[in-house]
């Protein structure tokens, strides 16, 4: 489901995470995390390797690099090679917290054609950490446990 929605993203990954955590018995927190992360990431990967041109798109998809709507990537790449962390950096928040939006900054990442050795490490431990969170974030809050006959404390 996670690489899925991430290649056409018609649902939350994150929504059916917390769903299952909440309503499945079933493995903890920190194995459902690292796996959601994972198929996020095949997803994700197939957006940056379209975006970088290793992938053929079909020509309605194709993106038209003449112009004039499409001289932002030509001056982020240019703020990128004056700052090397800071897009390392930006991989990593936007994969943690959403902010810039996770797809926005894989397509980027794709056009401005940063190493997959670059992009991959820091995706991976933004999504990793934030799926881990979700799926921990029911239990954390006691949500997992039937309300139902529960005591409130």
């Amino acid at each position: 489901m996670s690489a899925g929605t991430a290649v056409v993203p018609v649902f939350s990954a994150e929504v059916y995470l917390v769903s299952v955590v909440l309503t499945q018995p079933g493995p903890p927190w920190w194995v459902l995390g690292p796996v959601a992360a994972v198929g996020q990431l095949l997803g994700k990967a197939v957006h940056y390797l379209a975006a970088r041109g290793a992938l053929r798109l079909p020509k309605l998809l194709k993106r038209d690099g003449g112009r004039e709507g499409w001289r932002w990537p030509r001056r982020l790449g240019e703020l990128c090679e004056r700052h090397p962390v800071g897009g390392a950096s930006t991989v990593l928040l936007s994969g943690l917290v959403g902010v810039p939006p996770f797809a926005a900054v894989v397509l980027a990442a794709g056009m401005l054609r940063v190493p997959w050795l670059v992009w991959l490490p820091s995706a991976a431990t933004g999504r990793v950490a934030r799926f881990c969170l979700l799926a921990a974030l029911p239990g954390l809050l006691r949500l997992s446990t039937p309300l139902a006959g529960a005591p409130l404390c």
